[in-house]
């Protein structure tokens, strides 16, 4: 069997898809997976070799001028294959497999700009988690092919081979928990306020092992952050060996961002601090950590620019410190 996998755009929901892959790829050993993803996020299929990258040049997708050439290239690499599974549901993504003129075309529910028109084998939608809609489609194809209970979400990267981080924590009873206070600039309304952080790490300092993670983007803070707080930051480490350092934690403490993601599929208890991101669309699989949001009116929206963020506001170092207390304690 060839299969095709296509999720284009963000870290953080292909990281959301690699569970239902691996469930596809257990059920299937024998099958050849080639996953379609953008060149800037080929780095995230090393850990699981199995999955054989198609890249899209993100560049000329992006410009209307070179958008279909770069659609009929990419087809034209998947041509052979034997069905797809579109695991993004947007016209960009379902018109792959459409130019490769592949038989079967399945969708996981989620489509926007007509690609559902597209597919052969749509799925209804669902209002649920994008863990469990990429789930759904590989349950339902399994069952097509007689195998059921691909449906299940398990931490993929538990488990699998990562870069040595070297030496980031120190020994001792504490729990370890990381803090990530960023976030991309596209996400940049997730971010919790930055005194909130100072004030949980604060309240935290004398009895857990902290380490903050800090991005490209928060290179600011990092010139001032660990000295201002008495926390240290992560070094600053590849994508990889970064999952290596977060795997050694007891939690991760984060916005609805990739590294939240990165933990759920790391198996690493993941505290959400949630304000206008959807928290059943972009929510965590049951088991897998809690998501924290004080639920006023307006919230969820899609409101990017929005300058009141009370739903961040209000979400009290308090409220996260008691939330996590709860989530480590149970592991």
């Amino acid at each position: 069997m060839d299969l095709v996998l296509l999720r284009l755009s963000a870290l953080g929901d292909i990281l959301r898809v690699l569970p239902a892959w691996a469930n596809l790829r257990e059920a299937f050993p024998g099958a050849r997976f080639r996953a379609v993803v953008e060149d800037r996020h080929a780095f995230l299929l090393e850990p699981l070799p199995w999955l054989e990258p198609v890249l899209m040049r993100r560049k000329r997708l992006s410009n209307p001028l070179t958008a279909w050439t770069e659609l009929n290239r990419v087809a034209g690499l998947v041509r052979d294959a034997e069905l797809s599974l579109d695991f993004h549901g947007i016209l960009k993504a379902a018109l792959i497999p459409r130019l490769a003129a592949l038989p079967e075309r399945w969708g996981d529910g989620v489509t926007k700009e007509f690609a559902g028109n597209l597919q052969t084998h749509p799925r209804p939608f669902r209002h649920q988690t994008r863990y469990h809609q990429a789930l759904g489609l590989a349950e339902a194809f399994g069952q097509s092919r007689g195998m059921p209970g691909l449906g299940r979400f398990r931490p993929v990267l538990q488990d699998v081979a990562l870069p040595d981080p070297g030496t980031v924590w120190n020994e001792g009873p504490r729990p370890r928990v990381v803090l990530v206070p960023g976030a991309s600039r596209r996400g940049a309304i997730k971010r919790w306020p930055l005194r909130h952080w100072l004030t949980l790490a604060q309240r935290l300092r004398a009895t857990h092992d902290l380490r903050w993670s800090l991005g490209p983007e928060e290179e600011d803070l990092r010139a001032w952050l660990p000295e201002a707080t008495g926390v240290e930051a992560l070094p600053r480490l590849s994508f990889w060996q970064l999952a290596a350092a977060l795997r050694q934690a007891q939690a991760v403490v984060a916005p609805d961002t990739g590294l939240l993601h990165l933990a759920v599929v790391l198996g690493v208890p993941a505290l959400g601090l949630y304000g206008s991101s959807d928290p059943i669309v972009a929510g965590l699989p049951e088991g897998a950590g809690r998501v924290l949001r004080t639920g006023i009116a307006c919230a969820p929206c899609r409101e990017r620019a929005c300058q009141r963020r009370q739903c961040l506001e209000e979400l009290s170092p308090e409220l996260v410190s008691e939330a996590l207390a709860g989530l480590v304690g149970a592991r």
